[in-house]
């Protein structure tokens, strides 16, 4: 039997909240910095992690809140939670923030998560209506200027109820543009091994992050769950694509694993496997502030004959997907929905019927024990900082 637990926190609009959470039996997930226990509320799955390293965990966590508070306002669904009156639409394929506490000797974050984590399939995705919502979440991040940087097998979850991929553990996250630096574990590409998913220039730490960097590794992951016995290595550390045993995918990953400035946006990757996104399914347009800034500093440097500093271009959002072309028609049907629109059902578990569409470790340390069976007013800062006592 399930043990209830109270929970007090801060809600991601600022103000406190207490819950009674049905507790999941076991012990939880461990590793070196992060303790996850899982539960339930309101039916929704979720999962509670605790910073337990030090600082080498409280920093990650606190980068994690920051990031699921900034996903949460370019959806405008900061301020309630889902089963609230006025809750706006989040996509499911990114796990959802609910609450954080960072005043406490083992800060913790809450988290909405879905499925299992993929590195536990037992077989195959082979079907195309799959692989176009395994891939859905990689535009939404695209869109965010977010880079994940750590898409894994275990920090990707695969609903087989809804039929969805959910990207989770958003701890090492970072804005695109910024510089790069390494989280891989292997020293070199031609080191890549099956589980190391990273792409060739995070693995190096050089140049600044791309949206090419999450596409790379979800190329990887895709791979890992459509080819028997899982992701084949080739020459060089390169992903071998023709021993999926599917021609086709060669056709629709074509470009992935090549060089940044050759690869395909994430859009593009969508419109091969026939998905569109609907207006209402993307963030908020978000207004690059600092441009008129940067424009005025290139002016000047134009001024004085030096030319302007070469910068990674600033993702916007972009309008809705056209319509697919040029590829087979795997869009799915009127009838078969690509992820959670509604609350879940009374079982614990998201009911499909209401949806119209949507050796490395979660951290980079390998995880002690096995994971779990089932799988106000705005803030615009990052969380308060704790007073970390007994350190300089």
């Amino acid at each position: 039997m399930s043990d209830l637990e109270t929970l007090t926190f801060r809600r991601p609009d600022g103000d406190k909240a207490v819950w009674e959470v049905e507790m999941d039996p076991g012990p939880p997930e461990e590793t070196r910095n992060f303790r996850t226990r899982r539960g339930l509320y309101q039916n929704f799955p979720i999962a509670i992690r605790y910073a337990i390293g030090g600082e080498n965990a409280e920093l990650p966590l606190e980068n994690a809140i920051a990031t699921g508070l900034r996903m949460l306002r370019r959806f405008d669904a900061d301020r309630h939670f889902p089963w609230e009156r006025g809750a706006t639409y989040y996509p499911w394929q990114l796990s959802r923030l609910f609450g954080y506490e960072v005043d406490r000797d083992e800060p913790f974050a809450i988290t909405a998560e879905y499925g299992a984590p993929i590195e536990q399939l037992t077989s195959p995705l082979v079907s195309p209506d799959d692989l176009g919502k395994f891939a859905g979440g990689l535009i939404l991040l695209e869109q965010l200027g977010i880079s994940h940087r750590q898409l894994r097998g275990n920090t990707l979850h695969w609903d087989p109820t809804s039929r969805t991929l959910q990207i989770n553990r958003f701890e090492y996250a970072r804005r695109l543009g910024e510089p790069r630096s390494r989280l891989a574990q292997v020293p070199t590409p031609a080191d890549r091994t099956p589980r190391e998913w990273a792409s060739p220039e995070q693995i190096l730490g050089r140049g600044f992050i791309d949206a090419g960097d999450d596409l790379y590794a979800a190329g990887c992951a895709l791979l890992s769950v459509v080819t028997p016995g899982g992701l084949h290595i080739g020459l060089g550390g390169r992903p071998d694509v023709a021993a999926s045993g599917m021609p086709w995918l060669g056709q629709i990953l074509h470009g992935v694993f090549d060089a940044p400035d050759a690869r395909p946006t994430a859009t593009e990757l969508l419109r091969r496997l026939g998905q569109i996104m609907g207006a209402d399914e993307v963030p908020r347009h978000e207004p690059d502030t600092l441009a008129e800034g940067r424009r005025a500093y290139d002016q000047l440097m134009a001024a004085k004959g030096q030319p302007a500093p070469a910068r990674p271009a600033r993702p916007s959002s972009p309008p809705p997907n056209e319509p697919p072309g040029g590829h087979p028609p795997f869009a799915s049907g009127p009838d078969d929905p690509t992820g959670p629109r509604a609350a879940p059902g009374q079982d614990g578990y998201p009911t499909p019927h209401t949806m119209t569409g949507p050796g490395a470790s979660t951290d980079p340390e390998t995880l002690t024990r096995p994971p779990s069976p089932h799988g106000g007013s705005t803030s615009s800062t990052r969380p308060e900082k704790r007073r970390r006592r007994g350190r300089r």
